[in-house]
C-alpha cells in the first residue's frame, strides 16, 4: 500500500474517523492546502477554508456511514488564479479513513475550453446572480455580477454565510425555505427577500434553489437563481400603500356617507314632525276656537232649556185652568183650539224640550271632547286618565263607527283595566290613540265583514307599565307591508287619503317621548293588533 501511494500523483493522507492526521505527504502539499496546520495529531478541517472544510466534515460522516467511497469537487483561491481539486474518502480499516487530493484544474480548464466561452460568458454576465450554498448555508460559489448588483467583491461573499446578508424580517421565512429544501431535496418554489447591499441599502431579491446531489444521492450543495425585484417590489408596495389610503378613504366616505343618509333621514323624519306637530297645532287651536265659540251658545241653550220647560209647563197650568173655569168656549177659541190640536201640543212639547235638552247635552259632551282632545291649553307632561283620551278619541270618530247607507256599523268593545293616571304628554297620547284607532277603521271599511268590531284593551303590568291594546277584526296585514309600517312617508292608502305620517310619528311619540313600545301583529286575514306599552311615569327629559 505504501509503495502504491508513493508513485501516486495524488496528495495522501490517512485520517481517523474524527478527522485528525495519522500520515500525510508533506513533499506534495504545496498550493493545495494550509500546510502551516499539517501535522500528524492536527484536524484536517483545519487545512481548508470553512467552506471546503465543512464539505470536508460531510464526506467523513458519509463515509463512516456508507463505508463507501466518497468524492467531490471544490475550488480553492490561490493568489490571484483559482485552484480546482478533486477529493477523494476511501474507508481502509473501521477507524481509519484514506483521503486522497488530486489537482483537476486542468482537466476544469479544458472542459470549459471545450464548452466553449460562451457558455462562460452566459454565467458571468448573466442578469441573475447564480451561487451555490452549502448544506450549512454557506456560500461556496457566487457569479461575478454580485459585485455588479449588491456592490460586494465576490472573495467578500464566498465562504460567509447567506443569512448575514438577509433582512432581519425575512430570516424566519428564508430559514424554513432553506429548511425545507433541504429535507425534500425537490427545487422550491421562488422565495421573495431583501438582500443588503454593501453600501447599506436593501435590495429584492427574487430566488429558485435547487438541491445538486452526489451518485449516493445526498445532496452536496444548492445552486440558488436569484433576480432582482427592487423595482417592482418598491412599485408593488408604493400600490400597496396606495391601495390601503384608498381602502382607507373609501371606508372613510363609506362611513361619512352614512352618517349623511342617518343626517338625512333625521332631517326628514324631524321635518316631518315639525310639519305634523305643525298641523296638529294649528288643528288644536282651531278645535278649541270652535269649541270655544259652540261652547257658549251651546251653554246659553243649555241652561235656558229647563227655564223654558218650566215656563211652558207653567202656561200650560194656566191654559188648563182657563178652560176649566170660563165655559163654554166661544167659537172662535174652539176653533183655534181644534187648528192648533191643543192636547197634543200639551202632551208633546215637553217631550220636545226634553229633546232640546238632550241635544244640548250631546253637543256639551262633544265640545268638552274637542276641548280635552285637543289639549292647546296644556304643556308638558301631567297626570292624566288614559282612558279619557281613548274615549274623546272615540267619540270624535262616532260618525265613522255608526251604520251608514253604505257599510254596516263598527262595534267597538271596550275593556278597560284598573289603570292609575299616567304621566304623560295628553295631547300628543290623544294624536297616537286618533291614528290607530283611524287606521283600524279605514281597514274595516276595506273588506265586507258580517260583524266588523274594533276591541280597545287596557291593563296594569308588573313593571308599573300600562299597556293598550287596539285590534280590529280587518283583513290583517302581510309581512313584507308590517316591517314598514312605521317608515316615514310608506302608505297602501290611495293618493289623497294617506300621508304615511301617522304611524311614524306615533311610533317617535311612544318610543321617543314616552320610552315606551309600539308594535304591530298581523297576519293576512288574521286581523291586526296595535299595542302601546308605556311607563306610568315618564321623566319630563326622556
Amino acid at each position: 500500500m505504501q509503495a502504491i501511494l508513493q508513485k501516486l500523483a495524488d496528495i495522501y493522507f490517512r485520517i481517523d474517523p474524527q478527522g485528525i492526521i495519522l500520515e500525510y505527504q508533506s513533499e506534495k502539499t504545496h498550493n493545495f492546502i494550509n500546510q502551516a496546520n499539517i501535522a500528524p495529531g492536527k484536524q484536517l478541517l483545519e487545512c481548508f477554508p470553512t467552506s471546503v472544510a465543512v464539505r470536508f466534515h460531510q464526506a467523513i460522516n458519509q463515509v463512516r456511514q456508507t463505508q463507501s467511497v466518497v468524492s467531490f469537487a471544490y475550488s480553492l483561491h490561490i493568489g490571484n488564479n483559482k485552484a480546482h481539486c478533486e477529493a477523494q474518502l476511501l474507508p481502509v480499516e473501521s477507524t481509519e479513513i484514506i483521503v486522497l487530493l488530486r489537482d483537476i484544474t486542468h482537466i476544469v480548464q479544458e472542459a470549459f475550453i471545450e464548452c466553449g466561452d460562451h457558455f462562460r460568458t452566459i454565467v458571468e454576465n448573466a442578469n441573475n446572480i447564480i451561487s451555490a450554498l452549502t448544506p450549512e448555508g454557506l456560500f461556496s460559489y457566487v457569479s461575478p455580477n454580485w459585485s455588479e448588483i449588491l456592490g460586494h467583491e465576490v472573495s467578500e461573499v464566498e465562504g460567509q454565510p447567506f443569512a448575514s446578508f438577509l433582512h432581519s424580517e425575512d430570516l424566519s421565512a428564508c430559514t424554513d425555505y432553506f429548511t425545507k429544501a433541504l429535507i425534500t431535496g425537490e427545487q422550491q418554489d421562488a422565495i421573495e427577500y431583501r438582500v443588503k447591499h454593501k453600501n447599506g441599502t436593501w435590495r429584492w431579491h427574487s430566488c429558485y434553489l435547487s438541491a445538486i446531489k452526489d451518485a449516493s444521492g445526498s445532496i452536496i450543495y444548492f445552486v440558488g437563481i436569484c433576480h432582482d425585484i427592487t423595482i417592482r417590489k418598491r412599485e408593488e408596495i408604493r400600490r400597496q400603500r396606495i391601495e390601503k389610503a384608498l381602502r382607507k378613504s373609501e371606508a372613510k366616505f363609506r362611513t361619512k356617507t352614512q352618517q349623511l343618509e342617518e343626517t338625512l333621514r333625521r332631517l326628514q323624519q324631524t321635518q316631518s314632525q315639525l310639519i305634523q306637530s305643525e298641523k296638529m297645532s294649528s288643528l288644536g287651536q282651531l278645535v278649541a276656537g270652535i269649541a270655544h265659540e259652540i261652547n257658549n251658545p251651546v251653554n246659553f241653550i243649555y241652561g235656558n232649556v229647563k227655564y223654558a220647560n218650566d215656563y211652558v209647563q207653567d202656561l200650560l197650568h194656566l191654559i188648563e185652568i182657563y178652560q176649566q173655569h170660563f165655559s163654554p168656549r166661544t167659537p172662535e177659541a174652539h176653533q183655534e183650539i181644534y187648528t192648533i190640536d191643543l192636547d197634543f201640543i200639551r202632551h208633546d212639547l215637553p217631550k220636545v224640550l226634553d229633546s232640546m235638552n238632550t241635544g244640548a247635552e250631546r253637543i256639551r259632551q262633544i265640545v268638552l271632547s274637542l276641548r280635552n282632545f285637543s289639549r292647546v291649553d296644556e304643556e308638558g307632561m301631567k297626570l292624566v286618565n288614559i282612558h279619557e283620551g281613548i274615549d274623546n278619541a272615540l267619540l270624535l270618530l262616532q260618525n265613522r263607527l255608526k251604520s251608514q247607507p253604505e257599510s254596516i256599523g263598527i262595534e267597538v268593545i271596550k275593556e278597560y283595566g284598573d289603570l292609575p293616571q299616567v304621566m304623560c304628554h295628553p295631547g300628543q297620547m290623544n294624536q297616537v290613540f286618533m291614528s290607530l284607532l283611524t287606521n283600524a277603521i279605514d281597514a274595516l271599511e276595506e273588506v265586507a265583514i258580517t260583524h266588523p268590531h274594533i276591541q280597545v284593551r287596557t291593563q296594569l303590568q308588573a313593571d308599573d307599565r300600562i299597556k293598550i291594546s287596539i285590534t280590529d277584526n280587518g283583513p290583517g296585514i302581510n309581512s313584507k307591508i308590517r316591517d314598514r309600517i312605521f317608515d316615514p312617508f310608506f302608505t297602501t292608502k290611495p293618493v289623497g287619503k294617506g300621508t304615511g305620517m301617522g304611524l311614524s310619528i306615533s311610533y317617535q311619540i311612544i318610543v321617543k317621548k314616552h320610552r315606551g313600545e309600539l308594535y304591530c301583529v298581523s297576519t293576512p286575514g288574521g286581523g291586526t293588533e296595535f299595542v302601546i306599552s308605556i311607563p306610568t311615569k315618564v321623566l319630563e327629559e326622556a
